[in-house]
């Protein structure tokens, strides 16, 4: 097999008295074998021979950044289908709960609304444990990047701390807003 060249799995890739099986190869009675697709890679001081993978999954982990649109509102969480990882598109279907604080109850404690549906946020995976992907808004780059206004549906614009007015009908709505909220376009 020349080195470079494309494999698919179970391709022969060279026989083990040429080679030992590297990385994504397996000896098959004597030959040595792909067990991905990709590219031969030959390592010529330890001869092995190995495959390079094609594409590589991305997968969520702690402290990764991501973007989606809020599917579903709780009392406690909310529902996020994520489209972007890190600032790049993901074609996955991966989906995550963001985690919103509760007050204490007091007196004069009143709701907070963090997120609304369809609002688009940017989150920090807080945690994957049981393959809950788990989303925090605390720090400063994350929250609502863009939301539509409840009264007429236009977009909001120009928070000021919690709060973004509507341009359009002057309603002042509140959540919690990424530090570079109403920025077009808008930065996944």
């Amino acid at each position: 097999m020349k080195k470079n060249a494309k494999v698919l799995p179970g391709d022969e890739l060279a026989i083990s008295e040429e080679y030992l099986p590297g990385k994504y190869a397996y000896d098959d009675s004597g030959r040595i074998r792909a067990l991905l697709a990709g590219r031969v890679v030959e390592d010529m001081v330890n001869r092995e021979v190995s495959v390079k993978p094609a594409s590589v999954a991305s997968t969520i982990t702690v402290g990764d950044y991501v973007t989606g649109q809020v599917e579903a509102v709780q009392t406690n969480s909310a529902g996020v289908r994520i489209y972007y990882l890190n600032g790049k598109p993901t074609e996955k279907g991966f989906s995550g709960m963001l985690l919103l604080r509760r007050e204490p109850p007091g007196r004069g404690a009143r709701t907070r609304t963090y997120v609304k549906l369809g609002d688009i946020v940017r989150a920090r995976v807080s945690s994957t444990l049981n393959a809950i992907i788990q989303l925090s808004i605390d720090d400063p780059r994350s929250g609502v990047i863009f939301a539509l206004c409840g009264n007429c549906g236009r977009p909001l614009l120009g928070a000021g701390g919690n709060r973004a007015k509507c341009e359009e009908c002057g309603n002042v709505e509140e959540r919690k807003f990424a530090n570079d909220f109403g920025q077009f376009p808008i930065q996944p």
